[in-house]
C-alpha cells in the first residue's frame, strides 16, 4: 500500500491510500486528494502510478511543488519517506505504511463552501 499523510495544518494525520490511476491534488473539493490550504491552487499536483512506483507533477501551479525542500519542475518519482510541500502543508509519502487510511478515490470532502471560502485568498 502507497499513501499520502498530511503532516501539517488542520488536516494534519490525515492519510490517503493511493490509487493505481492518476489522482488530483489540490483545494477543490472535486479533487481526489483535498488540501485545505490558502497557498494551494484547486489543482495543484497530479500523481499517477508509473514503471517504478508512483509520480507526482505540478500543474504548473502558482506557489510550486517541493519535495523534500526542492522544487520539482518536472514529474518526479516518488521514494518511501519523501516529504511533498504544496503551499504550507506537508504530506509525506509512504510504501507498505499500514494503519488507518482513507482511500483517496472514496474519501468525502468533509470542508463546506464556509471552510474552503476562508481559507482562500481572493
Amino acid at each position: 500500500m502507497h499513501t499520502l499523510t498530511i503532516m501539517t495544518g488542520d488536516q494534519a494525520g490525515t492519510t490517503f491510500e493511493l490509487a493505481n490511476r492518476t489522482l488530483s491534488v489540490g483545494r477543490d473539493p472535486s479533487r481526489d486528494i483535498q488540501v485545505i490550504d490558502s497557498k494551494v491552487s484547486r489543482k495543484h499536483a497530479v500523481v499517477r502510478t508509473g514503471d517504478t512506483g508512483h509520480m507526482i507533477s505540478s500543474t504548473q501551479s502558482k506557489n510550486g511543488l517541493l519535495i523534500n525542500g526542492e522544487e520539482i519542475v518536472e514529474e518526479t518519482c516518488l521514494a518511501d519517506g519523501d516529504e511533498v510541500m504544496l503551499g504550507d502543508t506537508v504530506l509525506r509519502y509512504r510504501v507498505d505504511s499500514g494503519g488507518d487510511y482513507t482511500n483517496a478515490v472514496h474519501h468525502r470532502k468533509v470542508a463546506d463552501r464556509d471552510a474552503r471560502d476562508a481559507k482562500t485568498i481572493v
